[in-house]
């Protein structure tokens, strides 16, 4: 499975780009050449990601994903519902093994 959904990073401001969401990992990717390497192709393993929760930047809808390392990363998802959703599958998919 591969979704593709419009996001933006909240990180010194909205940083536009795309979430990609595959069977192993979130993909945060961006085409903005101001921002680091690691930013610009951000890597967000399943098995490293330690929670998921629905939060707000000032009033705009937000998902933050929590790293076992203690880092947030915090994303203003178009079509949020369902990134959500598919996301969820997709974790349970890879915990399960299938």
């Amino acid at each position: 499975m591969e979704k593709t959904y419009a996001a933006s990073l909240c990180w010194n401001g909205l940083l536009g780009g795309w979430l990609i969401l595959d069977d192993e990992r979130v993909t945060y990717r961006t085409g903005k050449l101001q921002v680091p390497p690691d930013i610009r192709n951000l890597q967000l393993p399943f098995c490293r990601i330690k929670s998921v929760e629905k939060s707000k930047a000032l009033f705009l809808p937000t998902v933050t994903i929590g790293m076992e390392d203690g880092r947030e990363w915090k994303f203003l998802v178009f079509q949020r519902g369902s990134f959500l959703s598919n996301l969820k599958t997709a974790m349970d998919a890879y915990d399960s093994g299938d």
